[in-house]
């Protein structure tokens, strides 16, 4: 009897034990299941998270690269602005001095036109007036060439005279012969005359003659204090003024 009972304890614990152990397989089963799905779940969050970083880093690339392009594009469009602004300046400042050559070369050629015709109305002028102008000149010019020989000549007479009177004088002073002084007299009276008809003045009335003998001076002719004077002149003379 006690085999039996102990065969069948045996047995129990036996059952007990294959239960405790098929729920402890169960158990385990089961946490490697939930262990699994946790792992599962996990591996799918980070796959998610490092695709969402991967989206933002390429996101953030593209948009830096973006902005890169963008900073370069503007940096191109305002170089070729501040290029283009240069090129227009250059252009209007060469229009501008183009003009004011163009406006300096019209009035230089204007000017020179003006010059142009005054000298072909000039020279015209010169070569139609000078036939008359040469006729006009060359009598001009004899008439001067005459008038300074005349000059001449008066100018000869005026010093010979002036010299004949002081050789007269001279003579006049150093004498005491009446005669003689009435004859040097009566000579400076004919050159004073002659003196006077040369430069064109009035004939002075000869000296008063101191009376003398043996002949004296010649007397005035005509009756009365207002008689003309004797002419003293030689025959032929063309400047006596008694002539």
């Amino acid at each position: 009897m006690s085999s039996i009972h102990e065969i069948l304890k045996d047995a129990e614990s036996r059952e007990e034990q294959e239960k405790a152990e098929a729920v402890r397989v169960a158990r385990a089963e089961e946490q490697r299941r939930v262990d699994e799905a946790r792992r599962k779940k996990e591996e799918e969050e980070a796959k998610v998270r490092a695709e969402q970083d991967e989206r933002e880093r390429r996101t953030f690339e593209e948009q830096r690269r973006a902005a890169e392009i963008q900073a370069v594009q503007e940096a191109a469009l305002a170089r070729a602005k501040m290029e283009a602004e240069s090129q227009a300046r250059l252009a209007e400042m060469s229009s501008r001095q183009e003009h004011e050559r163009h406006l300096h070369a019209m009035t230089h050629d204007k000017h020179k036109k003006r010059l142009t015709l005054l000298l072909w109305s000039l020279g015209i002028a010169a070569i139609v007036g000078a036939g008359a102008g040469g006729v006009f000149i060359k009598k001009a010019m004899d008439q001067t060439a005459l008038e300074q020989a005349r000059n001449r000549d008066l100018q000869a007479k005026l010093e010979q005279n002036q010299a004949e009177q002081s050789r007269l004088k001279s003579e006049l002073e150093n004498t005491k012969d009446p005669e003689k002084i009435a004859a040097l007299q009566a000579q400076l009276d004919e050159l004073a005359a002659k003196k006077a008809q040369i430069s064109g003045q009035p004939v002075p009335a000869p000296k008063p003659r101191p009376a003398g003998g043996g002949g004296g001076g010649a007397k005035p002719a005509g009756g009365g204090g207002g008689g003309k004077p004797a002419c003293n002149c030689t025959p032929g003379d063309p400047l006596c003024s008694c002539l």
